[in-house]
């Protein structure tokens, strides 16, 4: 069995995934109390986290000794707003989060005196380096596996993107659905505006070939990576499981599969497939960008 990380960028299909990971008894999904904070170790959950934090954090998460849930929460909450849930130490643990530092940008222009913002940004890219050699030590010498979630349709996830809280404007509408807060019927349509969606898909392009660099940094180092397709799970929940649980060496019962897919989703799929029942000028879109997808297979 093997304990691992998913990294993610927005929209990626992630937050149903883990839910529903977090269902099977061999799994557990670290989290913050009271099932909050699904991506623990991203700034907006764990507060501006020095390395060295995150570095004990992590440690002690994947280390071989069973994980005292105390002693982690001493350190976690000098910077997060809640405490971690406790950690079952039956089966495997994993989470998901932003392959960022939650301390990305640990000096601001005022603490520098003056100092030039190329010094700043200087400073950030340095931090990220240190970031970045932590993470493949820990995941490497504690034989992590890492996940990479990948959505290869560019113009859906661009429009996912795009559209946000239903008005154009950032947000996730899958959270008001599942609080009951709105239906899909209540999703109304949008006019999108091609240039500026143009400048989406370009940036999630650009995401796809770091994901690409990422995976094969890690393979090099010694760490095992795998791409997740978001494809994938929402077409065949059953078989992506199944193909998870072999790369996580996990063994789980047809049966256990079966009761926890009957279950019922917390998280469902906000946008139907067909662009034109939330897309205004959805013949203009489909014209410009109906080729823009990124293959992983």
């Amino acid at each position: 069995m093997r304990n691992f990380i998913i990294f993610f960028t927005e929209k990626s299909g992630t937050s149903p995934l883990v839910r529903l990971l977090d269902k099977f008894e061999l799994i557990t999904i670290l989290r913050q109390e009271n099932n909050t904070g699904f991506e623990p170790f991203d700034r907006h959950n764990c507060g501006r986290m020095p390395l060295r934090d995150l570095k004990k954090c992590l440690d002690m998460i994947f280390g071989y000794e069973p994980t005292n849930i105390d002693q982690l929460n001493r350190i976690y909450t000098r910077t997060a707003k809640r405490p971690l849930d406790i950690i079952d130490g039956e089966g495997i643990v994993g989470f998901k989060m932003r392959f960022t530092a939650p301390n990305s940008n640990p000096l601001h222009t005022k603490e520098l005196f003056g100092w030039s913002k190329l010094l700043t940004r200087s400073i950030g890219q340095s931090y990220n380096r240190s970031f970045k050699k932590m993470m493949f030590d820990i995941l490497k010498r504690h034989d992590v596996t890492v996940l990479i979630a990948v959505r290869q349709d560019v113009l859906r996830w661009g429009l996912s993107k795009y559209h946000g809280d239903g008005t154009g404007k950032p947000g996730h509408l899958q959270f008001k659905m599942a609080r009951g807060a709105i239906g899909r019927d209540d999703i109304g349509k949008i006019r999108v505006d091609c240039s500026r969606l143009e400048k989406i898909i370009s940036e999630c392009e650009a995401v796809h070939a770091e994901n690409r660099r990422l995976i094969e940094q890690f393979n090099l180092a010694g760490v095992r990576a795998h791409p997740i397709l978001y494809e994938e799970f929402v077409a065949d929940k059953r078989s992506y499981l199944k193909a998870l649980f072999e790369i996580l060496e996990l063994e789980i019962a047809e049966d256990e599969i079966a009761r926890v897919l009957s279950q019922g989703e917390y998280l469902k799929k906000v946008h139907p497939d067909e662009i034109s029942q939330f897309v205004e000028n959805h013949e203009e879109v489909m014209n410009r960008f109906s080729d823009r997808f990124v293959s992983w297979r």
